[in-house]
């Protein structure tokens, strides 16, 4: 921002929308044959080795993938994350993707989160994730930056950073979605539904809904005035929002090369959306485009796209 006055700063800052998560390294093998060849009644003692020819290793975490995202689209998200001392080359790459990394926090002594994911032919995964720093994400507040943000997304980090941001949130009147994503399993009910109570937008794919319904005994224990999206794959997406129900189909552009941070790539698109008041299918379309094409890309930041590439691309498919 060298040269910019303080008001062209402020200006700036009020349209970033802040993304909070994990910034993690993506370790992706793939094996030959099946993991059901070798793992279908396994035992107390059990080795299994496998052999991994394929191996990537991608930047990501869902934070990453959101920003990538946003920044794709010509948005300035920034993102508050606690990473480890391993971090150097990643942020070396927000900086030359001119991704705002001021608030992401370095932690003495702790990796940068680490996930580990095999495939097999059967497009099965065995996937294990190292929180690493994630896990002190509690050390920073949202009340930290010099101005509220104009929206938030709560996605998957430590439990005590979730709880602590969107908490943040509402006493900052600042709108926010709630993604637990892969963590919902570390939340109880009451903590659950406390934030689910916060939020504007609470977004979960089939899976996790089903968890959520598990964890808290309620289908949405949500307000009229808030947003429930559940994604559901290949089938699209669904919005309830009282009596409100909006249904939206995937975009499918051609054979998927890798789902992984699809999810992300769905959730950029609906803060594109979210930050310039688009009416709710309006975004939930925008949003299925971008998902749509991440998932001819290997990895949650591999693909290229633009706002007015995406606008195009909803024409076609919407109409």
């Amino acid at each position: 921002m060298k040269g910019l006055h303080a008001n062209d700063v402020q200006e700036i800052f009020m349209n970033s929308p802040l993304i909070t998560g994990s910034l993690a390294f993506d370790y992706i093998m793939q094996i030959g044959g099946r993991f059901a060849d070798r793992l279908a009644t396994p035992e107390a003692g059990f080795s299994a080795a496998y052999i991994a020819p394929q191996l990537r290793r991608l930047f990501g975490g869902c934070a990453g993938n959101i920003a990538f995202g946003l920044r794709q689209l010509g948005d300035t998200p920034q993102i508050m994350a606690t990473v480890g001392e391993d971090f150097s080359p990643y942020r070396q790459y927000l900086q030359d993707n001119n991704i705002d990394d001021a608030h992401v926090k370095t932690l003495p002594g702790f990796f940068t989160a680490q996930a580990y994911i095999v495939g097999d032919d059967d497009h099965s995964q065995i996937i294990i994730f190292h929180p690493g720093a994630t896990a002190e994400a509690h050390q920073q507040s949202i009340s930290d930056l010099p101005e509220p943000p104009p929206l938030a997304i709560v996605s998957p980090n430590g439990l005590g950073g979730m709880l602590r941001f969107g908490r943040d949130c509402a006493a900052a009147k600042t709108p926010f979605i709630f993604d637990p994503g892969q963590a919902i399993g570390m939340f109880a009910g009451a903590e659950l539904k406390e934030m689910m109570s916060l939020c504007r937008v609470a977004i979960f794919n089939q899976d996790e809904y089903t968890a959520m319904q598990n964890i808290t005994g309620e289908s949405s224990p949500m307000g009229d005035n808030q947003a429930l999206i559940i994604t559901r794959g290949a089938e699209g997406s669904e919005l309830f929002m009282g009596d409100k129900n909006i249904k939206v189909a995937a975009a499918n552009f051609g054979e998927t090369a890798d789902s992984t941070g699809c999810g992300d790539a769905y959730r950029a698109g609906l803060i594109y959306g979210m930050m310039r008041d688009w009416q709710w299918q309006q975004s939930m379309q925008f949003a299925s485009v971008i998902a749509g094409v991440k998932a001819l890309h290997n990895g949650g930041q591999g693909y290229t796209i633009s706002a007015s590439e995406v606008n195009e691309k909803c024409k076609k498919v919407f109409g």
